[in-house]
């Protein structure tokens, strides 16, 4: 019976070990991307502007992300309430009203502390400003141009034949143009011996004459 007693006294201490190492945990998954559930601090949050709480009558912000950001693709929004979900306070003090249900605002505040083991219980988030963010939608894509099929080429089709080149002739030789006008030919002379003869015959008479004149100077 005291062993039975003892054996159930400590699963009870192990199954409150494990609750309390999974809730924290819990909490931490929720809104550990804004601030540890352990600090608090003024921060800038972006999210989608919904209703909820217990009633479903009070303002609060899910999809929180931590701003600043400069601007959203859509202008309306509908993400669903999570344990990271903000519950909005001073609301109506800052102008949050029902006409802003369903869009993108981004809110500057004091995100409080989180220590409640209960995740249906929000974290609280005290609103000092907000504004809408702008829409800014992204350009339109490109369609890239389909290519070009390629040309199919039936089988009886050929490719085309290059006919040979032709030779090419050497040109042709043409006659210079003159004036028309033939040379004369000039007559065929005789020969060298007259030439030596009348050499002959002078050298005869300049011997001749040379001799008479000496003989006329010595009479």
């Amino acid at each position: 019976m005291t062993l039975r007693c003892r054996s159930g006294a400590l699963a009870a201490i192990v199954l409150s070990g494990g609750l309390f190492a999974v809730a924290p945990a819990q909490s931490q998954t929720r809104d550990g991307s804004l601030l540890p559930p352990e600090q608090g601090g003024v921060i800038t949050v972006a999210g989608c502007l919904q209703f909820g709480g217990k009633n479903g009558d009070e303002y609060v912000l899910t999809n929180p992300k931590l701003g600043p950001i400069a601007n959203v693709a859509e202008d309306t929004c509908n993400a669903p309430a999570d344990e990271r979900t903000l519950d909005l306070q001073y609301t109506s003090q800052h102008g949050i009203n029902r006409s802003l249900i369903g869009h993108w605002i981004e809110i500057n505040g004091r995100l409080e502390k989180e220590t409640d083991r209960d995740l249906t219980n929000l974290r609280e988030f005290e609103v000092r400003s907000f504004r809408v963010l702008p829409v800014v939608p992204p350009p339109p894509r490109v369609a890239a141009a389909p290519a070009p099929a390629p040309a199919l080429r039936l089988q009886s089709e050929q490719p085309p034949v290059t006919p040979p080149a032709e030779p090419i002739a050497p040109p042709e030789e043409r006659p210079v143009a003159t004036t028309g006008v033939a040379e004369p030919t000039l007559p065929q002379t005789a020969g060298p011996l007259p030439t030596i003869g009348l050499v002959g015959l002078l050298s005869l008479a300049g011997g001749l004459g040379f001799r008479s004149y000496r003989s006329r100077a010595r009479g």
